[in-house]
């Protein structure tokens, strides 16, 4: 369990002191007790501590057993529940590594209703960008809504269901212009069939999720399938 943050989009300190403050909070955490604020993270910083990594890692520095080998040391915990917000604006890393991630419970909220915001994760003057979110393992929004806007190459946030995570019923899921150059071209509903378009794509059309899942993904291949 580790503490969560209530700084918004206010930081101290450059991307560099950013990404430290992120590791030495979440490194080696499963439950985040408050608000998870991801901002202003350089493409070059290894998010890796966030991740999955299943079965036994190594050190990268081992003890050596027997025969000089390196023993087996258990893999770190990652983040499977946030109880309060999470956050992720102005970053510029090409995938969220929150692979773990079940449940957000909303007791707090972003802007007062939004229990996930995703703003503005990208660099106007270059190609670096979030391009998936990959939140495979979420299914469950407890309280609050979802926010994910003005993310330029953010794809696979349109062909989430988003109601079926959201708890709240009254919610209505507040997802566009993100993703201009997705692989298939147009742009879909919020959860629902596909939205027409005033200009035809210009990129070639394709499925944006795998045949087998059913319309709903976080990513174009099988493992990518809604739950």
């Amino acid at each position: 369990v580790c503490a969560g943050t209530l700084n918004g989009l206010s930081v101290t300190g450059d991307a560099q002191h950013q990404y430290q403050t992120l590791h030495k909070m979440y490194n080696n955490c499963e439950i985040v007790m408050g608000n998870l604020e991801i901002v202003l993270i350089d493409h070059t910083q290894d998010l890796s501590f966030l991740q999955v990594r299943g079965g036994a890692g190594t050190d990268p520095l081992p003890p050596a057993g027997r025969g000089g080998s390196p023993v087996p040391v258990p893999s770190p915990q990652t983040i499977r529940e946030v109880t309060g917000y999470i956050l992720i604006a102005m970053n510029v890393f090409t995938s969220l590594p929150l692979q773990n991630l079940r449940v957000i419970r909303g007791t707090q909220f972003y802007e007062e209703k939004y229990a996930l915001f995703v703003l503005l994760n990208y660099n106007p003057n270059t190609t670096h960008a979030l391009r998936q979110l990959g939140l495979n393992q979420l299914t469950e929004i407890l309280a609050g809504g979802v926010y994910i806007e003005k993310n330029e190459q953010l794809c696979h946030v349109d062909t989430v269901e988003w109601r079926d995570i959201m708890r709240d019923p009254r919610l209505e899921p507040v997802v566009g212009d993100n993703g201009r150059a997705c692989a298939w071209g147009g742009h879909r509903g919020l959860g629902g069939g596909p939205t027409p378009r005033a200009d035809p794509p210009a990129l070639p059309t394709g499925a944006p999720c795998h045949e087998s899942c059913g319309g709903h993904c976080w990513g174009p291949g099988p493992e990518d399938c809604q739950k």
